[in-house]
């Protein structure tokens, strides 16, 4: 195997859109510095790559919050979570006191 094959096995995807956005930045940059400039295509391409970007970012975020919440043993819901079937118990009844004459 290529070293370079070895890297993008142990790269997660969270670091993978990092990686990918902070290409696209310096790109952007590089082609800003140069005499020609951007031009509308290449404007709207980066602009199309970015929002694909944010999506993923976007997405990967709601995997990672759902998964943590699932992953954790003992942060369910405290009543058991929804469709836990349960008897209604007798609800704790205040002792009434007499009043003293």
């Amino acid at each position: 195997m290529k070293m370079l094959d070895l890297i993008n096995e142990t790269e997660t995807d969270k670091a993978k859109n990092a990686r990918h956005t902070k290409d696209l930045d310096s790109l952007e940059r590089e082609i800003r510095k140069s005499k020609d400039g951007m031009d509308k295509d290449t404007q709207s391409h980066i602009d199309k790559k970015r929002k694909e970007l944010a999506a993923n970012k976007a997405r990967m975020q709601e995997t990672t919050t759902a998964g943590a919440i699932a992953a954790v043993p003992g942060a369910g819901f405290a009543g058991g979570g929804i469709g836990t079937i349960k008897r209604a118990g007798n609800p704790i009844k205040k002792k009434k006191t007499k009043k003293k004459r």
